[in-house]
């Protein structure tokens, strides 16, 4: 089968076409014909090499984890799906390939009402949005919320869900998106390129997507007594009870997770937005990448097969 990867970690240049064996199903795992794939920054540290500092990863290395496609092979173990089934799943890297082995657990079906695309664009940031809105907060009263870096790919899905729970969302972000803010239904919208300093609310929780710098904590000064500040990218000097490092918590909610954003994907509650797409030939997966490395615009980028 046709994959894409790195024979060796480099640049993004290195990526080559690369002739694999088509996998075979492993216990608890199913064989997926992949329709397509979609990106995300830490493709970039697999094919750069600097993943496999923190985890073994071998060569030739496939990048990307994010995908949708059909059954095509199963493990006798797996009850829940069949040959045949549409599905999203979320395999551990090895992506980037005509078909790809997932762990059941970390796969849920589609209808054939959502296209692949769409379906591919939700695993890792909508999972990790769906941990923060419905695990880490499910049993606080956010009235007030603040979600910084709100028009990127997890804050988008978090904003989202927010809204859903009744919070009145504020969105950090800048000036250049504030077209897709009032699409998401931010209720104030703070460009950090104008207008910091226009805080007025207090808020019950802040959700950070940013990288953390002095400005951060102008924010963090803004929550409520006993609110909570989430932050995806580290604490930096932030340090108080109520301050969550997500990388550093423990959640599992892969099935849930994406079981639940696909039911509201079908249901209309939810959008997820596709930024662009591109296609499966080393010179398009290249281009793809090069954006990912960038500031594109809002969205997730989607390779389709």
């Amino acid at each position: 089968m046709k994959a894409y990867g790195m024979n060796q970690f480099g640049d993004i240049d290195h990526l080559n076409e690369i002739e694999l064996e088509t996998p075979q199903p492993t216990k608890g795992r199913i064989i997926v014909q992949t329709k397509a794939i979609a990106l995300n920054p830490y493709d970039l540290t697999v094919i750069d090499g600097s993943a496999a500092e923190y985890r073994p990863i071998n060569l030739p290395a496939i990048p990307t984890s994010d995908v949708s496609g059909i059954v095509v092979d199963k493990d006798e173990s797996v009850t829940e799906f069949e040959v045949g089934d549409r599905i999203v799943g979320r395999a551990n890297i090895g992506g980037l390939a005509e078909f790809v082995s997932v762990p059941h657990l970390k796969a849920a079906k589609i209808s054939d009402n959502i296209s692949f695309e769409m379906a591919a664009a939700l695993p890792n940031a909508s999972i990790s949005a769906y941990d923060i809105v419905m695990d880490i907060l499910k049993d606080k009263n956010v009235d007030q919320s603040l979600v910084i870096g709100a028009t990127g790919a997890v804050g988008a899905t978090t904003v989202q869900l927010l809204k859903q729970s009744g919070s009145n969302v504020t969105g950090v972000l800048s000036s250049k998106n504030n077209q897709y803010a009032q699409q998401l239904g931010i209720d104030q919208i703070i460009n950090y390129d104008h207008d910091q300093n226009t805080v007025t609310n207090k808020y019950d929780v802040i959700i950070n997507f940013a990288p953390v710098t002095p400005s951060t904590s102008s924010y963090v000064e803004h929550l409520k007594e006993n609110g909570i500040f989430i932050s995806t990218t580290g604490l930096g000097d932030i340090n108080f009870k109520n301050a969550i490092d997500f990388n550093d918590a423990e959640f599992h909610n892969n099935r849930r997770a994406l079981e639940y954003l696909v039911q509201q994907i079908d249901q209309q509650k939810l959008t997820v937005k596709i930024a662009e797409k591109f296609n499966f030939d080393l010179t398009s997966v290249q281009s793809a990448f090069k954006q990912l490395s960038e500031h594109h615009k809002p969205g997730k980028l989607v390779i389709v097969l």
